[in-house]
């Protein structure tokens, strides 16, 4: 069984650097410690935290591992314009679904720019394409161009 009055003090557990006891306690009761990590900021984390290895930054880490996995805008922007359609997509064609509106079946056609939807529903097939291409031209900048 682990100590329960355990001092950290002065320990390091990846890039944190324990400074002292914090004021505040966990959701269970346990002790907190005030932390500075390399990057400098200050961050609190539990002792089971602490020791288990499960909080080793204040965060910044993740933040750089996540900007570089990040494409850049108009890369994530190209690969939308493709015509591939999702594994899951029953109609057979990107920015088409089916859905059921008062009780009949209808197309529905939805772009996405800037984290932002743009959709229309129509009766056909034919119709959907061209609502797409319609919502394409008008949403994606340089739509025609690659």
């Amino acid at each position: 069984m682990p100590d329960r009055n355990q001092n950290l003090i002065g320990k390091q557990f990846g890039h944190l650097t324990v400074i002292a006891k914090s004021k505040k306690r966990g959701k269970h009761n346990e002790y907190k410690w005030v932390c500075r990590c390399d990057c400098g900021r200050f961050t609190e984390a539990t002792t089971a935290l602490l020791n288990n290895g499960d909080v080793t930054s204040c965060g910044h880490v993740r933040l750089e591992k996540s900007k570089h996995n990040l494409r850049p805008t108009k890369e994530r922007h190209m690969k939308q314009l493709n015509d591939r359609p999702a594994s899951t997509n029953k109609t057979g064609y990107r920015n088409i679904s089916m859905t059921k509106r008062n009780g009949r079946w209808r197309y529905r056609v939805a772009i996405q720019y800037n984290r932002k939807q743009h959709s229309q529903l129509t009766d056909t097939l034919e119709e959907a394409l061209a609502a797409r291409e319609k919502l394409r031209k008008k949403w994606w900048p340089n739509y025609k161009d690659n």
